[in-house]
């Protein structure tokens, strides 16, 4: 029996602002306040690292969820 297994795919801070649509200061900021994905050291040193993403995917459909959660409280205050 063969067994699969995928690799993670992994982001860059230079990569970032395009997938998630922040600056790289926006995402350090985030980062800090821990409203964000935690980085992968990918060296022992710890100066490269990158991001899951499985982790990016998941931060983003919580932004999409906390949007619509907001919207539906606004139509329930509304009516």
């Amino acid at each position: 029996m063969t067994q699969t297994y995928r690799l993670n795919r992994l982001f860059r801070l230079r990569d970032l602002p395009e997938f998630v649509g922040l600056r790289r200061t926006q995402i350090g900021e985030l980062i800090k306040s821990g409203d964000f994905p935690q980085p992968v050291p990918l060296s022992d040193s710890g100066r490269a690292v990158a991001w899951l993403e499985c982790d990016l995917v998941a931060w983003q459909n919580a932004r999409i969820a906390a949007r619509t959660r907001i919207a539906d409280e606004a139509k329930v205050e509304a009516s």
